[in-house]
């Protein structure tokens, strides 16, 4: 069996080569996070492989303790570094082994897949994950409860199932959504965009929960 933390670099790879790969005006394209452009998703994301106990604790009293605030400004002026800083940044960050308190590799094979695909999505540039990588980060957050991540409470009496790999979900009786493995770990992330690659009579009732 791989072990997640192969899994989080191989994931950090490619999105170093996608980041290799943007143009200037890429960069300042808006994501999928509609607050934060393209260049600001890099910095969130490597900000968190890099965060310390010490960091994180600076972060929230800079911020009152308000950690979607830290989150979100912290990205904010971190994407103000040039494209070549934050792309070699994010290189960096392969073979790192940080995680915040809380943290496990697959969370954060999770959270990095999904801001990887904020961009794609984007800026249109599908690609093919890897069915072991992507069923990881699916089972991570059909039963995440965090705050970032709540994809448990999205899926609850739900029956997911993926139409191009092997995964599933939920209560076969439940009403169903099916789609590809990437659009469901996106809609369970809260992408509304995903949800338009999504079929079945659950789509609506997922849609409806943010």
């Amino acid at each position: 069996m791989t072990d997640a933390w192969e899994l989080v670099d191989a994931e950090r790879t490619d999105f170093a080569d996608l980041c290799d790969e943007l143009t200037p005006q890429q960069w300042d394209t808006t994501s999928l996070c509609e607050a934060w452009r393209v260049r600001d998703v890099v910095a969130h994301v490597t900000q968190g492989a890099t965060m310390t106990s010490g960091s994180l604790f600076v972060g929230l009293l800079r911020y009152g303790f308000r950690v979607n605030t830290m989150i979100e400004r912290g990205a904010i002026a971190g994407g103000r570094s040039a494209p070549a800083t934050l792309a070699a940044e994010l290189r960096a960050t392969i073979g790192m082994r940080h995680l915040p308190p809380g943290g496990t590799p697959p969370r954060a094979l999770s959270g990095e897949m999904i801001h990887q695909q904020d961009i794609r999505r984007a800026l249109e540039m599908p690609r093919s994950i890897p069915d072991a990588r992507l069923r990881v980060a699916l089972d991570e957050l059909k039963d995440s409860g965090i705050k970032l991540l709540p994809g448990k409470g999205r899926v609850a009496r739900l029956h997911l199932r993926a139409s191009d790999m092997d995964w599933e979900t939920g209560d076969a009786g439940a009403p169903q959504v099916t789609g590809t493995g990437e659009a469901l770990l996106m809609a369970m992330a809260g992408r509304q965009a995903a949800r338009s690659d999504l079929a079945d009579p659950g789509v609506e009732m997922l849609r409806a929960r943010g």
